[in-house]
């Protein structure tokens, strides 16, 4: 009965005990602060991590053409996932100007919100329609570099260049038996920077009266020639990317 009445006594106890509680819970507190935070920390590097080893390449641009203008209106993607985690494609860019949406072979159709997956180290195709995929229909001619950029769910960027072939005319003459003068063409020296050279057509005019000569196809050509002495020669070449370059011999 002492103890209980002697208030003083009761009174150290208490305050000791709520200085013990409230020690515990400020470490308690602290330690759940310092938990989060390292946590936080954490997930900013797995994030970083995740950002810096994320790598699309874009293998291939594939260019159909929608009229006889050499105007494009499909365009295939291929990009290949050189990581070991799953990428998201979430934009796509071409020659300045995004895409609405766009579509794999299936049809199903991406954009922002529905994104496109590329599996880790596996390769898909996206699909571009140039007329309906944007809001405007995108102009571009097979002649024309076409710039690609994929937007990524992690904020990263990929990009490609894509440049017309280069047609590189040569011209020699030759006197062939039973056939006179022959005109030799030949465009093994024309470049493409992004993928093999697949066609060669050639078109000899006569420039007095602009009427075509010669029509014909091949890397080399060997044309019977007459004595006309004003005349040109036209070289288109195609890439397997289904872009076009042209070129324009003049006699001297």
């Amino acid at each position: 009965m002492k103890l209980l009445e002697d208030e003083s006594g009761l009174s150290v106890v208490v305050g000791t005990l709520l200085l013990i509680l409230i020690v515990v819970a400020s470490a308690s507190a602290l330690a759940l602060m310092v938990n989060e935070a390292q946590k936080k920390e954490m997930e900013q590097r797995s994030l970083r991590s995740a950002v810096e080893s994320e790598n699309l390449k874009i293998l291939s641009l594939a260019l159909k053409g929608s009229d006889n203008n050499e105007n494009l209106n499909i365009m295939t993607i291929t990009v290949a996932n050189l990581n070991t985690e799953e990428s998201r494609v979430v934009g796509i860019n071409i020659n300045g100007t995004n895409a609405a949406n766009y579509t794999d072979k299936d049809g199903v159709s991406y954009n922002f919100q529905n994104q496109f997956p590329v599996p880790a180290a596996r390769s898909r195709q996206i699909f571009l329609n140039l007329t309906s995929n944007f809001t405007s229909p995108l102009n571009i001619s097979k002649n024309d570099p076409i710039r690609v950029i994929l937007f990524t769910s992690l904020t990263n960027n990929f990009e490609r260049v894509f440049l017309p072939p280069v047609p590189i005319i040569k011209v020699s003459s030759e006197s062939d038996v039973g056939f006179g003068n022959v005109l030799v063409l030949d465009g093994s020296d024309s470049i493409s920077h992004e993928s093999t050279i697949i066609n060669y057509q050639w078109l000899v005019i006569n420039n007095t009266d602009n009427s075509p000569i010669k029509s014909t196809a091949g890397q080399m050509v060997r044309i019977p020639f007459t004595n006309i002495t004003n005349f040109s020669i036209n070289l288109n070449v195609t890439d397997s990317n289904g872009m076009l370059g042209f070129a324009r011999w003049d006699s001297p």
